[in-house]
């Protein structure tokens, strides 16, 4: 959902969207009712795996480098995200977690959140 936003907001500036590569995320969670709700997923599972909130994601530069031809590709998705998306240490997409109980997971695992909590934003 929260890149599809953030696609929906490329194209109506006249860009490209984007792959989630240019991202490099470890988990890609689909099926959530918002876009941001991870901002508010301080704990879930998948499978056996359990995984704890720690802060929001700050993007960097790389998130404007092509990553199949490692070229700078212009400012975005950096320019449209801060218009969106700006926290007290930078651009925010996405969230970083900390594993809490360590196992295995593979494509199309389903995410059970077991807290909730508030945003950072």
């Amino acid at each position: 959902m929260l890149a599809l936003l953030l696609n929906e907001r490329l194209t109506e500036r006249g860009g490209d969207a984007l792959p989630m590569n240019r991202f490099r995320p470890n988990i890609v969670i689909g099926g959530w009712d918002g876009p941001h709700t991870e901002d508010r997923a301080h704990r879930f599972a998948i499978a056996d795996t359990e995984l704890g909130y720690t802060r929001l994601a700050i993007c960097c530069a790389v998130t404007t480098v092509d990553q199949q031809t490692g070229t700078r590709a212009g400012p975005e998705p950096l320019r449209t995200l801060a218009a969106h998306r700006r926290a007290p240490d930078g651009v925010a997409f996405g969230t970083k977690y900390a594993v809490l109980r360590p196992g295995k997971l593979s494509v199309g695992d389903e995410a059970h959140v077991t807290s909730w909590g508030e945003p950072e934003l």
